[in-house]
């Protein structure tokens, strides 16, 4: 048998072994947690064999990760995952409110244009709502939240 037949084989041999594991471990660890006005942040880290890991923090209010739509920011998708984010201390004023930046892709003359957002929120009182104020402008918007879709749907 020649060298290049045998690489071939053993390569088809090993192609589903590799593939089996192909595991896809998440990895989530409490970094922020206020119990009075419910926010909820962990860093999460997606083991994708052979890609490597990717970090990112989400954000849950009230047991229910928070999910902000696209059209906000003019987004290309609904932003869920954040570069980082942290809340105050509890004997801040400001301790109802996380801080989080995101990336933001905006798509502008047929091509895709990224850009760091960072954003305070604040719940709303209205069940399902949150104020998002935009740490650079100062605006501030109204947003009700997406929900997340259910696994498996």
């Amino acid at each position: 048998m020649n060298l290049r037949r045998k690489r071939s084989w053993l390569g088809a041999l090993l192609l589903p072994l590799l593939a089996a594991c192909n595991g896809h471990k998440v990895e989530r660890v409490v970094v922020y947690e206020n119990d009075v006005h419910h926010w909820r942040i962990e860093h999460v880290v997606a083991h994708n064999w052979p890609a490597g890991p990717r970090q990112y923090y989400e954000v849950f209010l009230k047991g229910r990760l928070l999910i902000l739509p696209a059209n906000t920011f003019n987004d290309v998708r609904d932003i869920r995952e954040f570069i980082a984010a942290g809340g105050f201390d509890i004997s801040n004023w400001r301790n109802d409110t996380v801080v989080v930046s995101f990336e933001n892709i905006q798509e502008r003359e047929g091509s895709n244009q990224h850009l760091i957002r960072s954003v305070m929120i604040t719940p709303e009182y209205s069940e399902g709502e949150v104020i998002v104020t935009d740490m650079f402008t100062h605006q501030q918007v109204v947003v009700e939240r997406v929900e997340p879709v259910a696994e498996g749907k």
